[in-house]
């Protein structure tokens, strides 16, 4: 619909007169836009994100444990180590 040209001007309408017509806001126009582009994609993979880390979870873990039992102080927790 805002790449339709009027007949009395021959001018394109544009998103931000159709939006302001239909009363909807321009980023739910370019929202359901990208929307229609992505329904062919796959939909993204459920893996952490970020960068990968040379240990795993579980090691890690471990790891802080052995640390926290081998630490003289008290009241030292995870977030120290």
């Amino acid at each position: 619909m805002s790449r339709t040209v009027s007949p009395s001007t021959g001018k394109v309408y544009g998103v931000e007169l159709v939006c302001s017509a239909w009363g909807v806001p321009r980023s739910s126009f370019y929202y359901d836009l990208d929307t229609m582009s992505r329904a062919d994609e796959q939909p993204p993979s459920k893996s952490k994100r970020g960068p990968k880390s040379k240990v795993s979870d579980e090691e890690l873990l471990a790891l802080i444990r052995e640390d926290l039992s081998a630490s003289p102080f008290i009241g030292e927790g995870h977030r120290k180590v």
